[in-house]
């Protein structure tokens, strides 16, 4: 069966990354409870944001649960033939994705933004459930782009407007599954970046060090998860868009 061949690999990226996430959650627990004890007036002496800096780890490992559980949906809903359904999702995922690296950045240049702190706020007022307007995911977006503080040929994600319109029917005829596939196997290798990000933020170089291994792994086998130029011209050459990147983080 197509499905079960094609979304081999997929299925493996997507158990590496729970479990490697597992083993930091467990690890950051163990931490807390750590710093509870002798630690905690030191390090709340040394960061003046140190609250605000493990809210934001904490929503940084929701954002990545969510793009996990986005990404087991679209296989159950592959799996079923559901192709088109899965357009929404692949948004959300994007919007988890972008989410994962505003987040990182005080973590890397030290700074904790008005527009993080708006973040944090909306997060903590809506259960988890990030209700930014927007005007502010523009803002987010635009200081993506302008951080120097993260790769942007690493981070830069397939065109959410792309994926959309990739999985819309066309002349009403049915998406490809093929697209949606290697769009999946995309979605899949980015979890192992927010992995080694949601790992750097943690300091948890152990983790770091697996994902960054795997990562090196992926490129060896199917250097296609990796530049995203999805191979499915091959059968319907008019559904399958321009593979080009954005060069950003976006």
């Amino acid at each position: 069966m197509m499905y079960d061949t094609e979304m081999k690999l997929n299925h493996q990226i997507v158990h590496f990354v729970e479990s490697q996430m597992q083993t930091l959650v467990e690890s950051m627990a163990e931490s807390d409870r750590g710093v509870t004890g002798v630690n905690a007036p030191y390090q709340a002496s040394q960061h003046a944001d140190s609250h605000a800096m493990a809210t934001i780890l904490t929503a940084m490992e929701t954002s990545l649960q969510q793009y996990m559980e986005g990404l087991r949906a679209i296989s159950c809903l592959l799996q079923k033939g559901f192709v088109s359904q899965t357009r929404g999702i692949f948004q959300t995922l994007g919007d988890d994705y972008e989410e994962m690296i505003f987040l990182s950045l005080p973590s890397q240049n030290g700074q904790l933004s008005n527009l993080h702190r708006q973040y944090l706020e909306t997060r903590t007022d809506l259960d988890g459930l990030c209700g930014l307007s927007p005007l502010s995911r523009c803002e987010m977006r635009s200081m993506i782009r302008k951080a120097t503080h993260i790769n942007h040929n690493v981070f830069q994600l397939y065109p959410k407007k792309q994926a959309l319109e990739v999985l819309r029917p066309h002349a009403g005829k049915p998406c490809l599954v093929e697209v949606a596939i290697e769009l999946h196997k995309h979605f899949a290798y980015k979890g192992v970046l927010l992995a080694v990000l949601l790992a750097k933020v943690a300091g948890d170089e152990a983790i770091m060090r697996a994902c960054l291994n795997y990562r090196a792994h992926l490129e060896m086998i199917d250097p296609l998860a990796t530049k995203m130029e999805p191979q499915v011209s091959r059968s319907k050459p008019e559904y399958v868009p321009n593979p080009t990147l954005v060069a950003s983080a976006i």
